[in-house]
């Protein structure tokens, strides 16, 4: 029989387990193993560049632009757009370190804006000929584009004639309407694309402060205007394109127009910093310009230092009340509210949870188990005990989830918040206690009697299959009304014979105004479609759930697909790279699949994509048209036994922060903390290699990126420098974290196996790191750590075992002076 991986995970069958019934097990399962065994696992990523007859032609096109023939040119160019303009083109790297480098890639057509617009500010005489083509189109649509007030419409009509005469005053307009709906970063991209002087140029003397390409506010922050304006002013003058945005040959938009709108959005969006160095240059080289701003005609420096110097603008990332998705919001970053000062907390009520373990290879009889989990170098989790559960709450609901059910309880009783079907009676020690929707299996290879899929005719068969590498992960996305859950196994890319007792997981849409009504199920795969999986719990935006997704085979194929889920039909679905699978590459005694939780982020309309395999990628929401990837530095990744893997892969559910302008992300596959420009993927900060090994991302606050794993880290959010530590080296007698923390207001909760440390998250002037109150003794009520989550004044623990809601001890005495240290 041929083994074929490829087929769809919903077939059903026995041909694969008959070799173990049949033949000595340990004998079976090692001939299997000896033929997919991989001695080493790769770091190679394979993207879908452009391929011989693209190169073919963009080498015409150069030829043609040397010889003048502009009209063949531009006719090869609407060719290269038209059939392969959805193919990826290197357009630089950084090398940062040793053998480590980013490298940049743009689709086919937008590198071709960017490079027709750098030739045509040198050669004025092709930028005429091609505007005497499309000039009489682009206006027409132009301008019934911007009559609809409507950025989807508009951005994509600017796409089709970038570099009309037209499209300067489309982007300035553009970026207002942006700017109205706080889509603060698109509109920043927007305005920055109508000239290149809006980005950092080339500068040979040294004397902007970040290389080209960057913004222009990182380069001239802190520099000595008096000694070095004229300088900067003759490098913007010039105009020469150092960024990789595609930007206007020549425009007629007043710079200062611009300028000003920047240092708005910035203060607008809470970056006070930004906003006051934008002004400064504002100041500095438009010092009397005047235009519309503010609902008026003003100077725009005069008015933007007196908006400035009130109360500085914020973004609405903190929820009043509720956790609607993991890390608080599609941003993947947000503070919970609170309104009052709490001395302390004690247990509300308590539900309990499925406990998590990882995978152990079989037994040397192939059947049983007989290794244990106590040595594997997990951070701030246990693997026989994981932290896999990240509640959300809606309204007064709490919710939770693993792979075969969905429970709700109301926040401040712990009551189910739905009637049970049937008149049932659970306890709380129940696992169905509170659910609304239960499968009644399970589908973690931890097959025992009563753990075989339904039906199956081995469910009375004591087997144990191989299993799938690294920590199982539940997380649940919602919106106001909706709320949808991954439901079924989290493993990917299991061995055909796996795929017999299990289904990929479906994405269920439930209506909780409805008592958890479920409105949709979509499946990852068709007839047609091959074995799909998603990766994660999807984004839901209106009728649209956006996910990762993963075809499974020799080499992983990695996208992010949009359905629409009242028809559970796929809208689009984007390939970005095919890589080796972790499962068949990091154990290297035998083919296994692996669990994986990649959760997309979403903001201003773009989402983006942290692969976890070598990729960052981010993508149009509307269409899902590619608008940068970049490949990052891999770590070396050693093959190893099943339990000595997993720790590699433990970081598996660490999506990007996105905030200011910054896409910040720390890949399982990668040891430094990286940030992105938000606009290009070019690289803005790493941290040194090795120096940080955090398990969560927590969120933005203030000056820094909160970082945690058996320690919590402050990390400047615009230089990547650690400012601080906790617990510091010399405080190792306090615990370490166990669990992800959460932003409160202006404090971090951060939890470890006993207590509940909260601290603030600004530091103090010698950056020493402030308590906020004392710790919150959790043993002293039998309890232990865990995820958190705060709402409606509720501390909300996921731990191991247990689901235990706080509530606040009200007190208005003021917070301790003493640090943790003095314990």
């Amino acid at each position: 029989m041929i083994f074929r991986p490829w087929l769809t995970l919903r077939t059903a069958g026995l041909v694969w387990v008959l070799p173990l019934l049949l033949l000595d097990a340990s004998q079976a399962t090692g001939q299997v193993r000896d033929l997919l065994a991989r001695p080493e696992f790769s770091l190679t990523v394979e993207l879908p560049e452009t391929k011989n007859d693209t190169n073919n032609l963009l080498s015409q096109v150069d030829q043609q632009l040397q010889q003048a023939k502009w009209q063949d040119a531009i006719d090869t160019l609407e060719r290269l757009s038209s059939r392969h303009g959805s193919e990826f083109i290197s357009q630089g790297k950084d090398q940062v370190d040793l053998g480590s480098e980013y490298v940049y890639y743009d689709e086919l057509k937008t590198y071709l804006q960017r490079r027709i617009a750098e030739f045509s500010r040198q050669t004025p005489e092709f930028l005429e000929a091609y505007r005497d083509r499309i000039d009489p189109l682009a206006k027409e649509d132009l301008d019934a584009a911007k009559a609809t007030a409507d950025p989807e419409v508009l951005a994509a009509t600017i796409n089709d004639y970038f570099l009309s005469s037209h499209t300067d005053e489309a982007l300035l307009v553009l970026g207002d309407l942006l700017l109205e709906r706080g889509r603060f970063n698109e509109a920043r991209t927007a305005w920055e694309r109508i000239s290149p002087r809006f980005r950092t140029p080339e500068d040979p003397r040294g004397v902007l402060l970040a290389m080209a390409g960057q913004p222009m506010w990182v380069a001239v922050g802190g520099i000595d205007w008096k000694q070095h304006r004229d300088h900067v002013a003759a490098l913007l003058n010039e105009a020469a394109s150092s960024a990789s945005l595609a930007t206007i040959p020549d425009t007629d938009v007043d710079p200062a127009a611009v300028w000003a709108r920047l240092c708005l959005t910035s203060w607008l969006e809470g970056s006070q910093q930004r906003a006051a160095v934008e002004l400064e240059l504002l100041q500095q080289l438009h010092p009397a310009a005047e235009g519309y701003l503010g609902g008026r005609n003003t100077n725009y420096a005069q008015f933007l230092a007196k908006l400035i110097e009130t109360n500085p603008g914020s973004t609405a990332i903190s929820p009043s009340s509720g956790w609607p998705t993991f890390a608080g919001a599609y941003s993947r970053t947000a503070k919970a509210m609170q309104e009052r000062k709490v001395s302390d907390y004690e247990p509300a009520w308590s539900v309990t949870l499925d406990v998590q373990s990882l995978s152990r290879a079989p037994g040397n009889n192939g059947f049983g188990d007989v290794r244990t989990l106590e040595d594997i170098p997990l951070i701030a989790e246990d693997g026989d005990a994981l932290l896999s559960t990240f509640p959300v709450v809606m309204g007064d609901q709490v919710i939770v989830a693993d792979e075969n059910r969905v429970r709700a309880f109301q926040l401040h009783s712990g009551l189910p918040s739905f009637p049970v079907a049937g008149n049932q009676v659970f306890k709380r020690n129940d696992l169905d206690y509170g659910a609304f929707l239960t499968t009644g299996r399970r589908v973690d290879f931890n097959f025992g009697p009563d753990r075989m899929r339904r039906g199956s005719p081995l469910r009375g068969m004591a087997l144990r299959f191989l299993h799938a590498l690294g920590p199982a992960r539940f997380t649940l996305s919602s919106d106001q009304t909706k709320l949808v859950a991954r439901i079924g196994t989290t493993a990917i890319g299991v061995p055909y014979v796996q795929a017999q007792f299990q289904n990929p997981a479906d994405m269920v849409v439930f209506d909780m105004r409805k008592e958890g009504k479920i409105e949709a199920r979509v499946p990852p795969v068709t007839e047609l479609s091959g074995p799909w999986s998603f990766e994660g719990t999807a984004i839901v935006q209106g009728n649209r759930l956006y996910c990762g997704m993963v075809k499974s085979g020799v080499r992983d194929e990695l996208a992010v697909g949009c359905f629409d889920w009242t028809t559970s039909q796929l809208i689009w679905r984007k390939k970005i790279c095919t890589v080796q699978p972790y499962g068949s590459g990091l154990v290297a005694d035998g083919e296994f699949g692996h669990r994986s939780h990649n959760l997309l982020t979403m903001v201003d309309g773009v989402l983006y994509y942290n692969t976890n395999n070598g990729v960052i990628a981010a993508l149009n929401a509307d269409r899902g048209r590619m608008l940068w990837l970049t490949r990052y530095p891999r770590m070396e990744m050693v093959p190893r036994s099943l339990e000595r893997a997993h720790p590699q892969v433990q970081r598996n559910v660490n999506p990007c922060i996105v905030e200011r302008g910054l896409v910040i992300s720390m890949p399982l596959d990668c040891e430094r903390l990286f940030a992105l420009d938000a606009a290009t993927g070019q690289l803005v900060w790493q941290t040194v290699p090795g120096g940080l090994d955090p398990t969560h991302l927590i969120g933005i606050s203030g000056e820094d990126v909160l970082v945690s794993g058996e320690q919590l880290f402050w990390v400047h959010v615009d230089s990547g420098r650690i400012r601080a530590e906790f617990p510091s080296v010399d405080q190792a007698h306090l615990d370490r974290g166990f669990g992800r923390g959460t932003l409160v207001g202006d404090q971090v909760y951060w939890p470890t196996r006993d207590k509940v440390y909260r601290l603030e998250t600004k530091l103090a002037d010698d950056g020493s790191i402030v308590p906020a109150a004392e710790p919150i003794d959790l043993s002293q009520f039998g309890e232990e750590g865990g995820n958190l989550v705060y709402s409606d004044g509720q501390l909300i623990v996921a731990g191991p075992s247990r689901l235990t809601v706080y509530t606040p001890v009200v007190d208005d005495k003021p917070p301790p002076a003493a640090s943790p240290s003095q314990e």
